[in-house]
């Protein structure tokens, strides 16, 4: 009886703690990061007095041992975007005496660390342009910066001069604005790059770009409410992310029963998609976005579709390639994670056409890209637990092989603390998307040792108080979406203590 009452208090709380959560999500909070902390400390001489400078303090207060500014993980893109960007801001900006010392070992630190680059499976978003950018704005500062290689390069060059040679130059219509950063030297007077929000591509350091050049009083208000939010002079990587937010927290908590299509702070968010919603372009991850991406897109439609909305699966028909589906159209690589997520989708649309066809194609396109026969790394997340932990679900029933490789992956690498962690040392968020890949398998596929999941539970009980997440998520640096991580630990806890015992 002790252990039935445990379990009944541990799912009270989750469910108090689940109920805040949904309360809370609408605005699309990510946490601050030190590339985007960069580029609003560039404009503390600009606009004295302003708030800018607490952007500069905060530069100041959080350069790593090695020399480096970025997430605590090591990822090496993250490290050297970050890096270059705050060294550049301080040679601009900086006015204390111990700067000097600063940009120097932030010098030393990427001539360490560009060697080190092709380690990393994924570039971070923009990375051959946006690292070009920063390292000629470094010399021109007479700073000593080493020019990075990078992948992809010629594809994302030749987009880049392509739209730059454009005369109308829609940048709002292209995922180039994301990038605003990387070529705002390109810019012209005249060119039409605000969001509704004022922002420029829903990104703080775009938008601070755009604020070198031009003095835009809205986009100056978009920076200094979104610094003043996060409360520490740091500033957050992409904001809003509505859509996004919305999607994956709804889809994360009713995969467990942890939420009603009734609540009203459920219909609060599937109103948020609803009226986001394309029938022919899907969604992108926040409402003041305009080109579309098929994984919020699935997410979006499954969510939906579960809330009672009439939608329809034609809508991915508009990602489709001859041998894959896109997650962006014109995307220079494609995303693992996002065809995992459509398959979860596709896998229940029996009564669309082309049901056997797209599942066909999308394990097809799996396979392709399946080089260790364990695991996949995917260029949204920098963690491999992300997309693989997804798969099991996916692919059960549908190929049964490669969910069992995935499933192998993931139960063999548990670290002694209960927890998983691809870089050297388990998080939260890892863990939840572990253990609830592996309360899936245990339900519908085979037992799972209790140990392990217990494990699994206790560790994300311990860090259950967590206020910030170590970053994993992949954009133009290493950055946390708040909320969709805290609805995965919360998932798992909820899924874990629902078990019948």
């Amino acid at each position: 009886m002790a252990v039935s009452l445990r379990y009944i208090r541990e799912r009270t709380f989750l469910q108090t703690e689940i109920d805040k959560l949904m309360q809370a999500i609408g605005g699309g909070l990510t946490d601050g990061t030190a590339y985007d902390t960069a580029w609003s400390a560039r404009l503390a001489l600009r606009y004295p007095g302003l708030g800018f400078e607490a952007s500069v303090e905060w530069l100041r207060r959080h350069q790593h041992e090695d020399g480096t500014w970025g997430a605590n993980l090591l990822h090496y893109h993250d490290r050297f975007i970050s890096t270059l960007a705050a060294i550049v801001a301080l040679a601009e900006v900086g006015d204390q005496p111990g700067d000097r010392r600063r940009i120097q070992r932030g010098e030393q630190a990427l001539w360490q660390y560009v060697g080190r680059l092709g380690r990393d499976d994924s570039d971070t978003i923009g990375f051959p342009a946006l690292s070009a950018g920063l390292a000629q704005e470094a010399t021109a500062l007479g700073l000593d910066v080493p020019m990075p290689p990078s992948r992809y390069a010629d594809k994302y060059n030749q987009r880049v001069h392509h739209f730059l040679n454009n005369p109308q130059r829609p940048w709002r219509d292209t995922l180039l604005i994301f990038s605003f950063d990387a070529l705002h030297r390109a810019y012209r007077p005249g060119d039409q790059v605000l969001d509704g929000n004022h922002s420029v591509g829903i990104s703080p350091s775009a938008t601070a770009a755009l604020l070198l050049h031009q003095h835009e009083p809205r986009a100056i208000t978009y920076l200094r409410q979104i610094i003043a939010a996060e409360g520490t002079g740091a500033t957050p990587h992409v904001l809003p992310i509505d859509t996004f937010e919305a999607a994956w927290t709804i889809n994360l908590l009713r995969s467990v029963g942890a939420i009603t299509p009734d609540d009203p702070a459920v219909q609060r968010a599937l109103a948020t998609l609803a009226g986001a919603w394309s029938p022919a372009h899907g969604v992108s991850f926040s409402s003041y976005r305009l080109v579309s991406d098929v994984d919020d897109t699935a997410a979006a439609f499954s969510a939906l579709r579960w809330g009672g909305f009439d939608v329809n699966a034609d809508v991915f028909a508009h990602f489709e390639m001859e041998d894959h589906f896109a997650c962006h159209i014109g995307e220079t690589n494609p995303s693992l994670s996002a065809m995992v997520r459509l398959l979860s989708v596709v896998r229940h649309c029996h009564e669309h056409p082309k049901h056997d066809l797209w599942v066909k194609k999308l394990v097809s396109a799996l396979y392709q890209h399946d080089g260790n026969g364990s695991f996949w790394w995917d260029k949204w997340h920098a963690s491999p637990y992300y997309v693989n932990s997804t798969a099991l679900s996916a692919l059960h029933g549908i190929d049964d092989g490669l969910a069992y490789s995935r499933f192998k992956w993931i139960l063999r690498t548990q670290r002694a603390d209960g927890g998983w962690g691809y870089y050297d040392a388990s998080t939260p968020e890892e863990t939840a998307y572990c253990l609830l890949g592996l309360l899936y398998w245990d339900e519908y596929v085979e037992q799972v040792d209790a140990f392990v999941l217990q494990n699994a539970a206790t560790f994300l009980m311990k860090r259950f108080n967590d206020e910030r997440y170590e970053p994993l998520w992949i954009g133009k640096c290493l950055y946390t979406p708040h909320y969709p991580v805290r609805a995965a630990i919360l998932s798992a806890l909820f899924a874990y203590f629902n078990r019948r015992w």
